[in-house]
């Protein structure tokens, strides 16, 4: 059997650092992760790895998937193959986590795998903020484990704590720093609640859409003018920014990683260009009612 821990979490929290974070240390671990993205752009998969390939084999035997079909599909392909000997699911941060626990229940995936935990990441610098969404607090309640990381930006981690233990009183609670903890914590722990699977849980209206764009290289100034100063009904944004490092012309590109979530904004430069990748900004944005026209018009103007 097969253990398998679903990672949750809201938008922004570390999800993508902490799957990175188990694919790259040393566990001993031959560990896959599946990926369910959100938004018709795959962009956590140029965020998490070093290529643009559906399917990543790395050099300590880990798997990385990215996919959208149905994840069950994914697992058992996966797991068939016989390349791994634990599973990581990262799931949308618009997602609940109980449906895709549920999926594990099913007959034809049951006799392969079992659930060893559900983990929820959260941002404690906005804790109390994301709490304020059904969707976060259902994914809270969901946990098994509750990683709160960015305790170096938080005001207050008591204060914090004691809104997770308002919601879910039972759940371990480890700090973190960039999810730097452990793997051991975290993986095998066993820790999850097959009574959970009984309650019946409807599905969460959360009202938020999302637009993708692709374009070309963008001005560093307009580009950062216009992503720092995103309409207040964009909840989060992410991508790749293919910024323009002088006007010499190709060749002089910086690949940028960016991440917003409520006031944040994060611009990093991550990795060179590789060889034959195609330079390009690819940008996700979520939000309620987005205007896609006007979105697209000031993402031109960074050009």
């Amino acid at each position: 059997m097969i253990p398998v821990t679903i990672v949750t979490g809201a938008l922004g929290s570390g999800k993508t650092t902490l799957i990175n974070h188990i694919l790259t240390s040393n566990h001993g671990l031959k560990v896959g992760v599946i990926v369910n993205e959100f938004g018709s752009i795959g962009i956590d998969s140029g965020i998490l790895m070093t290529t643009s390939e559906k399917l990543i084999e790395l050099p300590n035997g880990c798997i990385c998937c990215m996919v959208r079909e149905d994840i069950t599909i994914a697992a058992l392909k996966l797991i068939k193959e016989g390349k791994i000997d634990y599973l990581v699911i990262e799931t949308s941060g618009l997602a609940e986590p109980l449906p895709v626990a549920f999926a594990f229940s099913e007959p034809q995936i049951k006799e392969y795998a079992e659930l060893d935990s559900i983990i929820c990441v959260i941002d404690s610098e906005n804790c109390e903020q994301s709490l304020k969404e059904p969707i976060a607090r259902d994914q809270l309640q969901s946990s098994d484990i509750v990683i709160l990381n960015k305790v170096d930006l938080a005001s207050s981690i008591t204060h914090t704590k004691s809104l997770i233990r308002k919601y879910s009183p039972h759940t371990q609670i480890i700090e973190s720093v960039k999810c730097s903890i452990p793997v051991n914590l975290i993986l095998g722990s066993q820790k999850f609640d097959p009574s959970k699977l009984k309650k019946e849980k409807k599905h969460m209206k959360t009202g938020f859409v999302s637009e993708s764009f692709i374009t070309g290289p963008v001005d560093p100034d307009k580009s950062q003018e216009f992503l720092e100063n995103l309409p207040e009904n964009i909840f989060g944004a992410k991508g790749i920014l293919c910024i323009k490092e002088s006007e010499k012309g190709s060749g002089d590109e910086l690949r940028v990683s960016f991440q917003k979530v409520g006031k944040r904004t994060e611009l990093e430069f991550t990795r060179p260009w590789q060889e034959g990748e195609k330079k390009e900004t690819k940008l996700v944005f979520i939000g309620t009612k987005l205007d896609k026209k006007e979105l697209k018009k000031s993402l031109e103007e960074c050009k």
